[in-house]
């Protein structure tokens, strides 16, 4: 079968067709433009659920985020620069216009935050609370530690975007988006 793929793609192309792109394979990263668009894809509808969530009128709704290759651009545009994604840029800012907090939600050590905190505002995102992870603490419990804080401070978490399984361990979101990792390669 893989001896005649080969062919049957350069056929498809010959015949004026597009060959489609081979996904990349575990632990490695595409291209950037492929990446852009599969998260776009990841976040496919989440607009929609944003406008639908947000006309209940439910007060204190907000947005959980994770923070590298989640809602910046770190893999691809290096860890100090404030590059937003643009399409959860363009999602944040959709919540935010209806009025849903957003949250960030990071494996980054705590001392660092001031620094976290002004690639995040640089990027264009309005940071209502920041919550990262504390020395010697795990990547689940962080996480969860940094949720049910912002339960506590009177959130409803409408929905969770992240890249790595850590991201999703626990409760306390009413929706999970999942972006791509290629197998960690985005770690």
């Amino acid at each position: 079968m893989t001896r005649l793929l080969g062919p049957l793609v350069a056929l498809f192309v010959i015949l004026g067709g597009v060959a489609p792109l081979a996904p990349a394979e575990a632990g490695q990263a595409p291209s950037r433009e492929q990446w852009i668009k599969d998260v776009n894809q990841a976040v496919k509808g989440s607009g929609a659920y944003i406008r639908e969530r947000t006309a209940t009128g439910d007060p204190m709704l907000a947005i959980n985020f994770d923070i590298d290759n989640s809602s910046i651009a770190t893999y691809y545009d290096g860890k100090g620069l404030p590059n937003p994604i643009p399409r959860i840029l363009k999602l944040a800012n959709l919540a935010k216009s209806k009025g849903v907090a957003l949250v960030f939600n990071t494996g980054r050590l705590g001392k660092i935050y001031k620094r976290t905190m002004t690639q995040l505002t640089d990027a264009g995102y309005d940071v209502a609370m920041l919550c990262m992870r504390t020395k010697g603490e795990t990547l689940p419990h962080s996480k969860q530690r940094c949720r049910d804080s912002f339960i506590a401070a009177g959130y409803t978490l409408i929905a969770n975007i992240g890249n790595n399984p850590t991201d999703f361990v626990g409760d306390g979101y009413e929706k999970a988006y999942k972006l791509p990792n290629y197998g960690g390669a985005l770690s």
